[in-house]
């Protein structure tokens, strides 16, 4: 699972995969700032471009990244009270509910499991 925030409407987004995260951020928009990852346990992910979008005469787009660890970037637990939505998805029907993900998420790794 990962998480996404699309930062213009500052909601969260939650994909089944990387590539399904891939797929619907779009490069150009990952490369402007719009949009901030998360792991399953909400350790920050950054994107790492590697094929920089294009900015042609009469259009904009393109450009392919792929999410690596960014152990310097906020958790997402660090970072959720700043978010206002979440969009719909099978996982969680609120913030909270990701919230509590996320805190017994982080319970698990500190204690090993």
């Amino acid at each position: 699972m990962i998480f996404a925030v699309a930062t213009d409407e500052s909601t969260l987004f939650v994909f089944d995969s990387i590539a399904e995260a891939i797929a619907y951020c779009e490069g150009i928009d990952v490369e402007n700032g719009g949009w901030i990852f998360w792991d399953d346990a909400g350790a920050a992910l950054k994107a790492e471009v590697l094929t920089p979008a294009h900015h042609g005469r009469f259009a904009i787009g393109g450009g392919t990244y792929r999410l690596i660890q960014a152990p310097d970037k906020p958790s997402l637990v660090a970072s959720i009270d700043r978010i206002r939505h979440i969009d719909s998805n099978p996982h969680f029907a609120t913030l909270s509910a990701a919230r509590d993900h996320l805190k017994n998420a982080r319970k698990a790794s500190q204690s090993g499991a």
